[in-house]
């Protein structure tokens, strides 16, 4: 969404053109400055679901509605926060002349002097994406945004050494994924060049006379506008307005050489990458305890160690070996470790290594060792396709508790018996207090269906309704005493005489005496 007013590029009648001016994505709280593609349809600007950013001023640090772009007056282009003046970004070109400002027909951000030179270019400071008649020169880069709507910097850049085209992703050492070499002549020392043309990537290196690249990479041509972008998935891609109006990839650079696993987060970190599917490194084949997925429902979302590695506890480090799987970056071997004990061994002692990869061809006793200090995408291989054998070791944290993977089983297996036995013991329980339950509803049934016979010596307890009925309802009235009248009943062939309570201060002594009067 474009805010406030746009400069232009020379007028398109009709199709996409080029502007600069103050750009958001919904809900549009936050702006960069920045070159995009509109479309125009008679000096009418198209929705601006359409626009493509190809440049940015600030994508590190988005303002608010009031930032504002002033040319000033000794020529420095200067983007600040309104509210407290901060300084966000600047062209730096105070003190040179400049006369103003245009962006070309080609999309490129110009600051030129009286002489209509060029003093500042947004060419010259490419962001994400390169535009046709863009180049880039020997050191520039193109680094990838975090998302499509996060225009902050990921760890994904592509660059122009010497010899080529190099893709890396952000690391200590920088981890490559993705080269385009070319033969060079190393006594010369031109910059080496890559420009964008009409259906190729043209690389001129040292040797090269003006004209005659010494390296292209085959692109389509353009039947309409065309850009490159690096996305932050890794991917090169070329897009092209197509004829249904929308923006159509009609070409994947760095896939012509890559497959999808090749990529550095295709899988996140730590994830493993099987014919495009992503999973988390397993402790065996049926489990997995050491690492865990950052979002069960998007596992291309990568991993995470259960525990984290502590350089405190390195005791406690040890390498979780996974058979048959590779990782993107061979390039930078450890010299001295040539077979995958040593190589092991090397990562043990260092505790910012995260990970090794021992490749071999016919056994593991002579091979190359690759220490990561981040661990980015794995992929599976099949040795007998990729004519290598690789294995991944990957450094984890083992709890105080255990010190082996062996422990940690016996662990689990106790922590297993355990909870059976508790389960046994409670379901026990349950069983006790059933039969316990049910005796004394049979004691209460039985208390409630007496035959009322006396024995001798034995005494009774007899309910309330059953006295009332062996006194026919306390009908029979033989007297009154302290604290209760006295009834006469029949229990079985026996005369009885039931006292009825009226109080309950009256004790054992005091009845007993009642029972004898009345006798």
């Amino acid at each position: 969404m474009v805010r406030s007013r746009l400069l232009l590029s020379p007028q398109t009648f009709y199709g996409p053109s080029f502007a600069a001016g103050f750009f958001c994505t919904p809900p549009c709280q936050e702006f960069i400055f920045a070159v995009f593609i509109v479309f125009t349809s008679s000096g009418a600007l198209f929705p601006v679901a359409v626009n493509e950013v190809i440049w940015c001023a600030n994508r590190g640090s988005p303002l608010g509605e009031d930032a504002t772009l002033e040319l000033t007056g000794d020529g420095d282009l200067v983007l600040r926060e309104k509210a407290n003046g901060r300084l966000v970004w600047s062209s730096g070109t105070s003190g040179r002349s400049v006369q103003g400002m245009e962006i070309t027909e080609n999309g490129n951000l110009v600051l030129f002097d009286q002489r209509n030179g060029t003093v500042w270019q947004s060419f010259d400071h490419p962001t994400d994406a390169l535009v046709p008649g863009q180049s880039l020169l020997q050191g520039m880069i193109l680094k990838a945004n975090t998302s499509p709507t996060n225009w902050t910097e990921s760890k994904i850049y592509i660059t122009i050494l010497q010899d080529g085209v190099y893709g890396y992703v952000e690391s200590s050492p920088p981890q490559l994924y993705y080269n385009y070499v070319v033969s060079t002549n190393k006594s010369k020392r031109v910059p080496t060049t890559v420009t964008f043309t009409n259906g190729c990537l043209s690389i001129f290196v040292q040797s090269t006379q003006p004209g005659n690249p010494d390296g292209r990479i085959a692109l389509p041509e353009a039947k309409s506008i065309q850009y490159i972008r690096l996305e932050p998935d890794g991917h090169l891609r070329l897009y092209e307005w197509s004829s249904e109006e929308k923006w159509t990839v009609v070409s994947d650079v760095t896939k012509l050489s890559l497959d999808d696993c090749d990529f550095p987060k295709v899988c996140g970190e730590y994830g493993i990458c099987t014919g495009g599917q992503c999973i988390c490194p397993p402790e065996s084949n049926s489990s997995s305890s050491y690492f865990q997925p950052v979002d069960e429902w998007k596992l291309n979302l990568g991993c995470v160690p259960v525990t984290p590695i502590s350089c405190q506890e390195m005791q406690n480090h040890h390498l979780l070996t996974l058979s048959d799987v590779s990782y993107f970056d061979v390039s930078q071997p450890i010299a001295n470790p040539t077979n995958k004990d040593d190589c092991k061994q090397a990562c043990l002692k260092n505790c910012s290594c995260r990970a090794v990869m021992f490749m071999y061809f016919h056994n593991d006793s002579h091979g190359t060792c690759h220490s990561l200090t981040e661990v980015f995408s794995l992929k599976t291989i099949q040795p007998q396709t990729a004519t290598y054998n690789s294995t991944a070791y990957l450094k984890v944290q083992l709890t105080p508790s255990s010190s082996a993977p062996t422990q940690n089983k016996s662990y689990k297996t106790k922590t297993i018996l355990g909870s059976i036995l508790a389960a046994i013991g409670a379901l026990i329980l349950v069983v006790v207090v059933a039969i316990y339950v049910q005796k004394r509803r049979k004691y209460r049934e039985r208390d409630e269906e007496l035959d009322f016979d006396i024995m001798p010596g034995m005494p009774m307890r007899f309910s309330f309704q059953k006295l009332r009925k062996s006194t026919e309802d306390f009908s029979k009235k033989l007297g009154e005493g302290g604290f209760g009248s006295v009834y006469e009943g029949k229990i079985s062939e026996e005369k009885v005489a039931v006292k009825r309570l009226e109080s309950a201060r009256q004790g054992k002594k005091e009845f007993l005496a009642e029972v004898e009067t009345i006798g």
